[in-house]
């Protein structure tokens, strides 16, 4: 198991996370209420780590295929709303366009 790579460790994690929402459910499900706290500590947990694991959660540039991707569109209507001045990527040099991922059409 290697730690130096950070996304596979929050990858496991997620995976961890998941088994023990699982079980939990399982626990509240049968009527167990002490269950409830460590479930809603896993979910809150859950939901602290998946959004690093979207494109762009680490804080890593994102390219216009993959910020198209995460806007639902298609890189071309991106690359067009960019042409029309209603989204501005955070870098472009030249031909390269890199965007952080918070960019969202006006």
């Amino acid at each position: 198991m290697s730690l130096r790579d950070p996304r596979a460790v929050l990858e496991r994690a997620v995976v961890r996370l998941q088994a023990r929402a699982a079980a939990l459910e399982e626990r509240l499900e049968a009527g167990d209420e002490n269950a409830w706290a460590p479930y809603c500590e896993a979910i809150e947990a859950l939901a602290a780590v998946l959004p690093r694991l979207e494109p762009g959660g680490g804080g890593e540039f994102l390219s216009t295929s993959e910020m198209a991707h995460k806007l639902g569109l298609a890189p071309k209507t991106l690359l067009r709303h960019m042409a029309t001045g209603a989204v501005k990527p955070a870098l472009r040099r030249g031909k390269l366009i890199r965007w952080k991922g918070t960019e969202v059409p006006r």
